[in-house]
């Protein structure tokens, strides 16, 4: 599907909280929101993150997201949503979610999720973003946990917001493969995203800056 004049790209941050016990187990502690609003011939951009410290009440991530998500209309894109899903549903309050429902598609929005396997099966974000020589974020779990127990999240912030514009590359990418028309938006779109990232004063924009010149050389 083409988008919606305003496009909303979400990463959820997770962490590991079993990976020393050896199980499967990630709890959602945040989230990075990057929006493009298409006005005429201008594309405006805002990154926005929001991480939960040890002390700050769980269901804070959902209000936050749902100020974020719900705009009606909107398209919402991210990386295998239903992850995310998965991952909010166990914050309190998740049962009347707006932005759960949103996600799920069962609000007044629209959904471009993407997704990517190999023979071996999905991949995740990280190995997708390696197959399209695009900058993440190489994530340390034991690092993480311990930031986040020291309410240390500066460094968990700056993951969530080069993912999510990695997760924007990556829409940009799969809208110029869809067919002409959108082929034209993902070229207009590249332009003001280029002219902005160079000129946004966050870290994560400046390493993906950096990541962009370096692939041009």
């Amino acid at each position: 599907m083409l988008p919606t004049p305003t496009i909303t790209t979400v990463n959820v941050a997770a962490l590991d909280v079993g990976h020393r016990l050896g199980l499967d187990r990630q709890i959602p502690i945040g989230a990075a929101v990057l929006t493009a609003r298409l006005q005429g011939p201008t594309v405006h951009f805002s990154l926005d993150s929001y991480i939960l410290r040890p002390s700050d009440p769980a269901d804070a991530l959902l209000a936050w997201l749902d100020q974020r998500l719900t705009t009606e209309g909107a398209t919402i894109t991210g990386y295998r949503l239903k992850d995310a899903i998965a991952l909010l549903d166990r914050l309190p309050g998740a049962e009347w979610s707006p932005v759960l429902r949103a996600l799920a598609g069962c609000g007044q929005q629209y959904l471009l999720d993407l997704s990517a396997s190999v023979d071996d099966g999905p991949l995740t974000l990280q190995e997708a973003c390696v197959h399209s020589h695009i900058l993440c974020a190489p994530v340390d779990p034991n690092r993480r946990f311990a930031d986040w127990v020291r309410s240390d999240v500066s460094e968990i912030e700056q993951d969530a917001q080069v993912d999510a514009i990695a997760t924007f590359r990556l829409v940009i990418r799969r809208l110029a493969r869809v067919n002409p028309v959108g082929h034209s938006i993902a070229t207009a779109i590249s332009g003001h995203f280029a002219e902005w990232l160079g000129e946004a004063d966050y870290a994560a924009t400046r390493l993906h800056v950096a990541d962009l010149l370096s692939a041009a050389d």
